[in-house]
């Protein structure tokens, strides 16, 4: 066949990252193996079993997962939970299937995760777009203002409210007030909290979504906690939704064949917050505020803190002060850039990289000497880039948050609906098949279900000239995919 099949380029690309050996500012949160529970991290292959008598079965437990899950929602301090083994993604479809129903009115803030759009489309439950709060010194977007889901509510008739809590960079809407609003219109209050399963074991951190009164909270355990990747927890109030509805939708959703390892860190990692999780997280707090003290020291960066924050009933409202959102738009290099000599000169590895910003996530598996080599490797790159001579330009995220396209089908229609290619400039008044995402600010200017309006296509048009990144089934946007 002409291939060489001595190589294993995956294997090889893994081997090569790790013996680089990188300070690590990604998730997952176990950070290489260095808070797993040690007798697990020794035996993950030795546990890669099937549903056998003496290990239970996920879809039906009696056994020891049945108990793993008691233990769970008792330190959540929730009435039951769930583990999930593919993810928050698998979460979030299961509280779509579970929660909603087709052509239902929903609010979804506009930056939700794509796995939110998912379950749309599974159900056929109709969303109704909310702008998140915008924030044009970093270049992100944070949570809901209480004001436009109060507004939405009055004017809707949503059965359910489904927030991010917290956004990938840590920050949070006003919980509390959304969820009282929930309670005002008779609405179910629906969270995405991947980045949040810490929250609940240190009061420092935000307050937790599935203790202020949500239907369902997703949270992903390896993102933050000691669980390898895939592993996350569901957990739901049985009093809104019961056991039983939750139990029929997870068993069309999750995998016959769960990777005990991935549910067993769950297990250790609810263990290790349950019996420790307090002084753990302090030890981290410290660490990361101590770091973004000697960040913000350094001329052109700054760093999101508690002082950033914009007051109750606001999408800006906590901050998880373990993430370490820099604003990098006082250098005179684009933020891959940095990343980039992060990475390849200092062995500093961060999350990402967007426009004007570097996100990093700590966690309790991080060190004071990760936290000493990232400060350090700041400091050069600031010393090799320079200062910025003017903040860089707003760009068109203004004119993208503004746009308000129709929406004509729910996204479910729209995906399942025969499509056509056509060049975007012949797209006007097609309605859209796919999500188009401009970056920044990285939240879809366009939906599945929603018109091309003229408005869009020039928007989309002078974006495409100007060179920003969008994410489309055809990146450069030559064409786009419509419903026929």
């Amino acid at each position: 066949m002409g291939s060489d099949h001595t190589r294993a380029p995956l294997l090889a690309s893994l081997k090569e990252f790790v013996e680089r050996n990188q300070a690590p500012f990604y998730s997952p949160g176990h950070k290489g193996g260095r808070t797993l529970d040690p007798w697990l991290r020794a035996n993950i292959a030795a546990v890669d079993l099937n549903n056998l008598p003496d290990t239970d079965t996920l879809h039906c437990p009696e056994g020891p997962i049945l108990e793993a899950e008691r233990l769970i929602a008792d330190a959540w301090g929730v009435p039951h939970s769930f583990v999930m083994v593919q993810g928050s993604t698998g979460g979030n479809i299961a509280v779509a299937l579970t929660a909603l129903r087709p052509d239902e009115p929903v609010l979804v803030a506009r930056n939700a995760h794509k796995s939110v759009l998912a379950g749309l489309v599974q159900v056929g439950a109709r969303p109704v777009w909310l702008e998140p709060r915008w924030d044009a010194d970093f270049g992100v977007a944070h949570g809901l203002d209480a004001d436009v889901v109060e507004r939405a509510f009055q004017t809707t008739g949503a059965t359910a409210l489904w927030v991010l809590h917290p956004t990938y960079f840590g920050t949070t809407g006003d919980i509390a007030a959304l969820a009282e609003l929930c309670r005002h219109h008779d609405a179910r209050l629906l969270v995405d909290g991947a980045h949040s399963p810490h929250f609940a074991f240190h009061p420092d951190l935000p307050t937790p979504g599935e203790q202020s009164g949500a239907a369902a909270t997703v949270q992903s355990v390896h993102k933050i906690l000691s669980g390898l990747s895939q592993a996350a927890v569901l957990h739901v109030d049985t009093d809104q939704l019961d056991e039983a509805s939750w139990r029929r939708s997870l068993q069309l959703i999750q995998t016959t064949s769960p990777h005990f390892a991935i549910m067993a860190s769950i297990d250790a990692a609810r263990r290790q917050m349950a019996l420790g999780g307090r002084e753990l997280l302090e030890e981290a707090l410290i660490r990361a505020r101590t770091a973004a003290d000697r960040l913000t020291r350094i001329p052109g960066l700054t760093v999101l803190r508690p002082e950033h924050l914009a007051g109750p009933r606001t999408g800006l409202c906590q901050l998880d002060e373990t993430k370490l959102l820099i604003g990098t738009a006082g250098l005179n290099a684009d933020a891959r850039e940095i990343l980039a000599r992060l990475n390849h000169i200092h062995g500093v590895q961060p999350e990402l990289a967007g426009t004007g910003h570097i996100l990093c996530i700590s966690t309790i598996g991080n060190t004071a000497r990760d936290f000493d080599r990232l400060a350090t490797a700041f400091e050069e790159v600031a010393t090799h880039f320079g200062r910025r001579d003017a903040e860089r330009a707003a760009g068109w995220t203004a004119d993208v948050l503004a746009v308000r396209p129709d929406v004509v089908v729910t996204p479910r229609d729209a995906f399942f609906a025969a499509t056509d290619t056509v060049a975007l400039a012949d797209a006007t008044g097609r309605i859209a098949a796919e999500a188009i995402t401009p970056y920044p600010p990285g939240i879809p200017l366009v939906m599945p279900g929603e018109r091309l309006g003229r408005d869009v296509i020039d928007l989309l048009v002078a974006l495409r000239r100007a060179g920003n990144p969008i994410s489309a089934s055809d990146p450069t946007l030559s064409v786009v995919t419509v419903v026929r």
